[in-house]
């Protein structure tokens, strides 16, 4: 193994400082770094390194610690494992013809070698293109300051001209008079500085190299993705490198896209690369030859987490986690303050990406059977297309020949959020949640089995998709009694058998409440609905298949939790509900085979409600029916 200052001949040879500027001897030297800065360089015993990671050890400089003064300053990077994989991953993805995501621990140094990246292609190659692009404006000027710190630390042999140097883009080149007009020339290479409000931010560029700098801060990444795929393509050919990068602490729960696309790489032509918190970690880390002491690391790494997780918050311990990934997993454990087991949803949180038996939600659109002369009707039979940019979530489909073995629940939006007296700035979705009761042993059931959350820009569409999803499970809605508009919908259209009556059972004591449909959520409907969901969480953890109602689970009560919301409203309406499932082929059979029907008393005792002198039957295929319904 050899020293990792072989991997740097410029810093320790003396010979470039010995030649005369604009003498042949100069020329040549300069020609054959250059050249390896393009090519790549292979050091006697050591590895093949890219060109652009040749131009980073040694003619960059970054902003690092100095452990001689104690602070930090502009110096020359040090050989690290870590970058010479990170740097042949983008080799081999240009060569490939592919792209790269990453998910990596914090402070890895990722921004400055990204940077490099793109400044050695800039001042290598003429008439190139690259981009950096954030969802936030600081991270973009954070990427731009960085990479000029490197820029105007480079040699003077190395450091192009620079035509044109502001916010928005960095172009090499100059201008120069020619017959009485100035003509712009020179290398002309740029690169783009876009903050990505507008998803096709870089439309009409053609990249070499495309950073998206906290990808994992994206909302619509996908959408992002697609929307400039066509800057680093031409045709079937895909000449650029588009390079995600997440680190594990700015991974936020509103970018689920950033997740998909991590754990499906392979659908958008990508590679996923994960750089755990054991590379480059110091204290395990030999800084003469730049190798990793990955076991050691681990260990330590390991010793610390047990150490936080005896603590009583056990937010702490997962902050930590996810801070420090070993595994690609602890990049997206929930954190944050909540009432319910955290425990219990990160278990479930890190069952569903380690076993993709587990990640069994798929995406689906839901279309109304369509008439004679192709026109929608409303109200009709439910037709189920699934796709990728479906808006409904389903883990199980309608169960035909059951009746009464859904129920539903709409946590609704408003136009004007400052009604919704809402705890973040962020505007809330409306959602529904479908949930399936206890059936018997051999059909899943008591789990939520639908989602569909949304906040289109017409409100009838949001409530015309929720009649969609509850004409297909064939279910009663409880919504919150806010939204007078959900209801005056399904009384419009003749819905009306769809919505679910005031639950009873939820009103509070001493109530004054008259509302036929819909729930009042005052102080107790809210505190019973946090029980029923604390309650459902440590029985039945293992039950919840949604990731993004896993992820407000973890931040009930800091944030808008729509989706939490809907499940605990759809709770209260199984809590409440007295109808029996039944059995449709059993139903419609000869009321021959008997069994009766039960129903427990206020002392507790339980009776027969059926008798051979009227038809009140509920038949069942194996057992009796118990009704508890206190009278």
């Amino acid at each position: 193994m050899i020293s990792g200052d072989k991997y740097r001949p410029v810093l320790f040879d003396k010979t470039s400082k010995k030649l005369r500027r604009g003498s042949i001897d100069h020329s040549n030297y300069w020609n054959e770094q250059i050249r390896r800065c393009r090519e790549g360089w292979k050091p006697n015993g050591g590895t093949f390194m890219p060109g652009p990671y040749y131009f980073y050890l040694n003619f960059s400089k970054i902003h690092a610690f100095d452990e001689k003064t104690g602070r930090k300053r502009m110096m020359p990077p040090s050989y690290r494992d870590q970058d010479h994989e990170y740097y042949t991953e983008i080799h081999n993805a240009k060569e490939g013809g592919y792209g790269i995501i990453v998910g990596k621990a914090r402070r890895k140094g990722f921004s400055f070698m990204n940077a490099n990246i793109l400044l050695a292609e800039w001042s290598l190659y003429p008439d190139s293109e690259n981009g950096i692009g954030a969802q936030m404006e600081h991270y973009v000027q954070d990427f731009r300051k960085k990479m000029m710190m490197s820029y105007y630390a480079l040699p003077t042999e190395m450091r192009s001209q620079t035509l044109h140097n502001n916010e928005l883009i960095l172009q090499s080149g100059y201008k120069e008079k020619e017959e009485g007009q100035w003509v712009e020339k020179g290398m002309k290479s740029m690169i783009h500085f876009r903050v990505m409000d507008k998803p096709d931010a870089f439309r009409g560029t053609t990249m070499t190299y495309w950073v998206l700098e906290e990808a994992g801060e994206f909302k619509k990444l996908k959408k992002a993705y697609y929307a400039n795929e066509e800057c680093f393509r031409e045709g079937s050919l895909q000449f650029g490198v588009p390079i995600i990068g997440g680190t594990s602490n700015q991974i936020s729960n509103e970018s689920e896209d950033f997740m998909e696309m991590y754990y499906n790489p392979e659908e958008y032509n990508l590679r996923k690369i994960f750089i755990s918190a054991a590379k480059v970690y110091h204290g395990f880390f030999h800084y003469k030859t730049g190798v990793s002491d990955i076991e050691g690391a681990t260990k330590h790494i390991e010793h610390r987490a047990a150490e936080k997780k005896k603590a009583r918050d056990k937010a702490l311990y997962y902050a930590f986690r996810q801070e420090m990934p070993l595994k690609e997993e602890h990049m997206f454990l929930q954190v944050g303050t909540t009432p319910f087991d955290l425990d219990k949803i990160n278990i479930q949180t890190t069952n569903i990406l380690t076993n993709k038996k587990l990640n069994i939600v798929r995406k689906a659109n839901l279309h109304w059977q369509k008439n004679s002369k192709e026109k929608y009707i409303l109200g009709s039979k439910i037709d189920v297309e699934y796709s990728s940019d479906g808006k409904f979530e389903i883990l199980h489909e309608n169960l035909e020949s059951f009746k009464n073995v859904h129920v539903s629940a709409v946590d609704p939006y408003h136009v004007d959020d400052s009604l919704e007296n809402s705890i973040s700035d962020k505007e809330s979705d409306g959602c529904m949640c479908v949930y399936r009761r206890f059936i018997n042993m051999d059909i899943p059931g008591e789990l939520p089995v639908a989602m569909y959350t949304d906040r289109p820009y017409s409100k009838e569409e949001f409530y015309e998709n929720c009649l969609k999803l509850a004409v297909y499970y064939q279910c009663q809605i409880l919504v919150e009694y806010n939204d007078d508009g959900f209801l005056k919908y399904f009384i419009k259209h003749n819905m009306t058998r769809y919505l679910k009556e005031r639950p009873r059972s939820a009103d509070s004591p001493y109530s004054q409440v008259s509302n036929k449909y819909g729930i009042h959520m005052k102080s107790y409907q809210k505190s019973l609905l946090v029980e029923l969901v604390d309650e459902y969480i440590k029985k039945h953890y293992e039950d919840i298949y949604f990731m993004r109602l896993l992820e407000e689970m973890a931040v009930f009560g800091k944030r808008n939790t729509d989706r939490v919301m809907a499940f605990g409203l759809a709770l209260i309406h199984d809590m409440d509900t007295t109808r029996h499932i039944v059995n449709k082929e059993e139903e419609e059979d000869s009321v021959k085979d008997f069994y009766p029907h039960f129903k427990r008393k206020n002392d507790g005792t339980i009776v027969s409600v059926n008798n051979n002198n009227n038809n009140n039957f509920q038949k069942r295929s194996k057992n009796p029916t118990f009704d508890y319904n206190f009278d």
